[in-house]
């Protein structure tokens, strides 16, 4: 996020704090691509997606309180909903793989038209995309994800790290 970006999401989240629900569907729109990722990339199926973003930006109302201002809310909605899809998944203790492939058009659609974006979709998947995403579009810092993510920061780093190499060599087969 940039300043301006920042400075707007500090006033959407003192509104909300306020009790002024005008400022939500604002806020949703800011966070529904992060969200939507890190539960489908544990999930794998976009009915229970949905409940989950769903349950995610009810729990988020309602812990609104416990949010520190001026940090990452980014960060603090992901890791939401991260974790409500972890405890689904838990209950459920089934695996059904999906191809992240066939959510990337609504993914897309669900955001600017953006060749990039598309590359990005096209050459990661799973837990490199995720990374990848937090890192470069959301603009979280290794350890705020490897928090998130709840993995050892040297894992955020290599995953990253392997990601960038994919994407410069998709993008260099791009400009033959």
């Amino acid at each position: 996020m940039n300043k301006t970006d920042t400075e707007q999401m500090n006033n959407i989240i003192r509104q909300l704090k306020s009790g002024n629900m005008d400022f939500f569907d604002d806020f949703y729109e800011l966070t529904k691509k992060q969200v939507y990722v890190a539960i489908i990339n544990i999930i794998k199926n976009k009915t229970i997606c949905e409940d989950i973003m769903q349950d995610t930006y009810l729990k988020f109302l309602n812990n609104i309180h416990k949010y520190k201002d001026k940090t990452n809310v980014i960060a603090f909605i992901v890791t939401i909903a991260r974790n409500l899809a972890i405890n689904e998944y838990n209950k459920n203790k089934r695996e059904v793989r999906y191809d992240l492939s066939l959510y990337e058009e609504e993914i897309v659609s669900k955001t600017e038209e953006t060749p990039l974006l598309d590359l990005v979709y096209e050459t990661l998947s799973g837990i490199e995309l995720e990374v990848f995403i937090l890192h470069v579009i959301d603009d979280l810092k290794h350890r705020e994800i490897a928090k998130i993510m709840k993995k050892p920061l040297g894992t955020i780093t290599w995953i990253y790290n392997k990601a960038l190499k994919k994407m410069k060599e998709k993008v260099g087969e791009n400009n033959e």
